[in-house]
């Protein structure tokens, strides 16, 4: 008889089992307490992981009440922003009358292929990323997620929202993380090799002309105006600054993993020929699609800036603002495309006009169809 207990004990099943600690505790007293409870191992064993998903909840949850100000505090920002703002606005209204009635109207049927370059733009880009990764990815599913990865640039300054995007993007398709970001590390270096292989070709078929001159004009001036030795000086610094730093074991036992991923991942887009031409020939795409942006406003306002010197000014001055740390290089990129298409011969009025008009649809329209991938990204689990 006493040997059936076990046996019934299975049998009872989940009822009978948890009402064994009750009856543990009426004969027992307070020992009967420390009767694990069933699953108690279970709970034991995930209570680190659960706390740290627990602390990780709340970190993001503290982020996003910490970038979600009060209502007060914005009525208030926007009433001491915006009341200066308006007594300028009255005060120098007729001065910016004046100088807007030298802008020419825009030439409308130029606009829309200024949209036409932006969509080949992002377009292009998906295309680099399908290249890049490998992964048999739609280029409609690929250029809604740069679409969405443009969203989050314009939040996040130095691309930083682009690459978590993409990164986020390619984990959820398999990729593992050192893949993903090995991904776009050499998405970015050719990139870099495709920008400096257009530069070389356009300054070789523009020659020894005023544009070239007018662009290396400014440079040549700084250079001669600080001297040899400062720069010297300050490029040593970085070299010595970089030399430091990458001696160190600690970094270099960290850099070694990414490195190694990194260069096998460029070994196999070596070894792929068509990937590699794919990339290659996205990245340049993207290229012609701004060059083609830019052409567009500038005639749209009535300059007569040669292509060639268009490619030349977006070349060098996207090149120049990448150095800037704002969101989308704004206020770096503009005055240097506005310098470069006056330097080409544009007038400077209508230039400038072109060049907020080219941002406008390039830059800051695409975030309306980037909020809206994002939202069905998400919905379907790609993000």
């Amino acid at each position: 008889m006493l040997t059936a207990g076990p046996d019934r004990t299975r049998q009872a099943g989940p009822a009978f089992a948890i009402g064994l600690p009750a009856v543990a505790g009426m004969a027992g007293g307070a020992d009967a307490v420390a009767l694990p409870a069933p699953g108690g191992r279970a709970r034991a064993r995930n209570a680190g992981l659960g706390d740290r998903a627990l602390a990780a909840s709340e970190l993001d949850f503290g982020a996003r009440r910490a970038l979600r100000p009060p209502r007060r505090r914005t009525v208030l920002l926007a009433v001491v922003l915006g009341v200066p703002l308006a007594v300028l606005a009255v005060q120098f209204r007729a001065e910016v009358e004046h100088q807007l009635a030298d802008i020419p109207a825009p030439s409308w049927p130029w606009l829309p292929l200024c949209g036409v370059g932006t969509v080949l733009y992002y377009v292009s880009n998906g295309i680099a990323l399908r290249a890049g990764s490998g992964l048999p990815v739609g280029v409609r599913v690929a250029t809604g997620v740069q679409f969405a990865a443009a969203a989050a640039n314009r939040i996040i300054p130095a691309g930083l929202g682009a690459i978590a995007v993409n990164l986020r993007f390619l984990e959820r398709r398999g990729l593992p993380r050192p893949a993903g970001v090995a991904t776009i590390a050499s998405i970015r270096v050719v990139c870099g090799l495709v920008h400096l292989a257009a530069l070389a070709c356009v300054a070789a078929l523009l020659g020894d002309s005023r544009m070239t001159a007018g662009l290396t004009g400014p440079l040549r001036d700084t250079m001669s105006s600080l001297g040899l030795g400062p720069v010297c000086i300050v490029a040593g610094a970085v070299v010595a600054v970089l030399a430091v730093v990458l001696t160190r074991r600690r970094v270099r036992d960290r850099l070694r993993g990414p490195l190694a991923t990194f260069r096998a991942h460029l070994s196999g887009l070596v070894h792929s020929p068509g990937r590699a031409a794919a990339l290659s020939g996205s990245l340049a795409g993207t290229k012609v699609a701004q060059v083609i942006a830019l052409t567009a406003s500038e005639r749209a306002f009535g300059g007569n800036v040669s292509v060639l010197s268009v490619a030349a000014v977006y070349l060098v001055g996207s090149a120049v603002a990448g150095a800037a740390p704002t969101a989308g290089n704004v206020g770096a990129i503009e005055p240097a495309l506005a310098i470069g298409l006056t330097a080409a011969g544009g007038p400077a009025a209508a230039m400038v006009t072109a060049v907020l008009v080219f941002r406008l649809i390039t830059y800051w329209l695409p975030v309306v169809p980037g909020v809206i991938a994002l939202t069905a990204l998400r919905r379907r689990g790609d993000l």
